[in-house]
């Protein structure tokens, strides 16, 4: 037993276990203090489970043909935003809003499909000006486009 102790002991970097309780309990009251007072747990898990509650609302009321609309919608934008990105080469989420006179983040949502699907190229994410909102500088780019300018890159190498 005094063997295992030592084991442990040299495992926590010399601290008893009462040590290390109290050094882990001090670190998390401080990330919850750098955290700030605007983050509430409780409130972050009560919108989640709105917003799983109504998706499952949402969807229980639509039909298959609602359904069909849907995803002929959503190609139908796809197309368009695949359209304009590959008219300008490069754009900014905003500029695919305003052309389609959509909010950003639909067009979040629409871009990151597109990307999973690989038919275009995220090149940049930044950090918004209000803490944890995204920018609306995120580059979008065409595969197509994507690919001519890497093997462009490449060659001047």
């Amino acid at each position: 037993m005094k063997e295992q102790m030592g084991m442990m002991g040299g495992m926590m970097g010399g601290m008893n276990p009462m040590e290390m309780m109290q050094k882990m309990s001090g670190m998390g009251m401080k990330m919850m203090d750098q955290m700030g007072k605007e983050f509430n747990p409780m409130e972050m898990c009560r919108k989640m489970t709105e917003s799983v509650t109504k998706a499952a609302e949402m969807g229980s009321y639509a039909t298959p043909e609602v359904r069909a609309l849907f995803e002929d919608w959503v190609g139908e934008v796809e197309k368009e935003i695949l359209t304009f990105v590959e008219a300008e080469g490069e754009v900014q989420t905003k500029d695919i809003a305003e052309k389609l006179k959509i909010n950003e983040g639909s067009v979040i949502f629409f871009i990151s499909r597109l990307a999973q699907l690989g038919k275009i190229k995220i090149k940049g994410i930044v950090i918004g000006e209000n803490k944890g909102e995204a920018n609306t500088n995120n580059v979008v780019q065409s595969m197509e486009k994507a690919s001519s300018a890497s093997r462009q890159e490449n060659s001047s190498c």
